[in-house]
């Protein structure tokens, strides 16, 4: 599995005030708005997956965009304009009137997920919340997530809430613990 990712040291802007934010870009054009982007060294990762698709003459295995019309910037508010004029690039994604962002461990998780090479697929819905869990084995190991469904005790499925999205992984039920609320978090 590969994802891309762009990080020149020499060239990024540091700052404390860095975070991983979520894009919203048009459908279809991840990949042209991700060189773009690293056209001026932003830091980006846009997760590709390998599948599957037929054509009406052949079959071919290509890379894929794991959340389609969304990527991640790694940015401070600097740079909220800059970014926003990228030919393609349609909003930073909002949740109850704030940029959304991801923690850094959301990031890895999902960069951990690809380079496993476990079967990932973006599932689109809205489901309703369930319980909190934790990968107990494998190469995933202490990555949490919510319980959404479990399909002959294979399937872990994790939300990552600001971008609305899901990614469903196969991973065996005997894998997986509840992990203990506190104070509703």
């Amino acid at each position: 599995m590969a994802a891309k990712t762009n990080v020149n040291p020499a060239l990024i802007k540091y700052s404390s005030e860095k975070k991983w934010y979520v894009l919203y870009v048009k459908s279809r054009t991840e990949k042209k708005v991700l060189e773009r982007m690293e056209k001026f060294q932003y830091e980006v990762f846009l997760p590709l997956i390998k599948t599957m698709r037929q054509w009406s003459d052949r079959r071919k295995q290509v890379l894929v965009p794991l959340f389609n019309g969304y990527m991640f910037a790694h940015i401070s508010p600097d740079d909220f304009t800059g970014i926003r004029m990228i030919e393609g690039v349609v909003n930073f994604v909002s949740v109850e009137g704030k940029y959304a962002t991801i923690r850094n461990e959301q990031i890895e998780t999902i960069r951990t997920f690809i380079e496993t090479g476990y079967h990932m697929e973006s599932v689109a819905g809205d489901f309703a919340p369930g319980e909190k869990v934790k990968i107990t084995f494998g190469p995933l190991k202490d990555c949490e997530g919510e319980l959404l469904d479990v399909q002959n005790e294979k399937h872990f499925i994790v939300r990552i809430d600001a971008i609305n999205q899901i990614l469903k992984v196969s991973v065996p039920a005997n894998y997986l613990q509840k992990v203990k609320v506190v104070n509703g978090e």
